[in-house]
């Protein structure tokens, strides 16, 4: 395995992203949309993410571009 470091980190706001993961994560052998999705709709999120998913199943950056989306 060969790990190649990032450019330039991604611009997030860390407290946000913490929070998203941490939703995510709350109730892992469940699909986002029971968790992720009530999230998501309290911060008006309009635009498109597939909550069919279990957390575990989703990547770094994905996490990292729908905290992206959200800010």
């Amino acid at each position: 395995v060969r790990m190649v470091p990032l450019t330039e980190p991604p611009a997030i706001d860390i407290k946000l992203y913490g929070e998203l993961v941490q939703t995510a994560f709350s109730q892992r052998r469940k699909i986002l949309r029971n968790t992720l999705g009530k999230w998501l709709e309290a911060r008006e999120f309009a635009g498109s993410f597939d909550l069919q998913r279990r957390a575990e199943e989703v990547s770094v950056a994905e996490y990292v571009a729908l905290t992206q989306a959200v800010q």
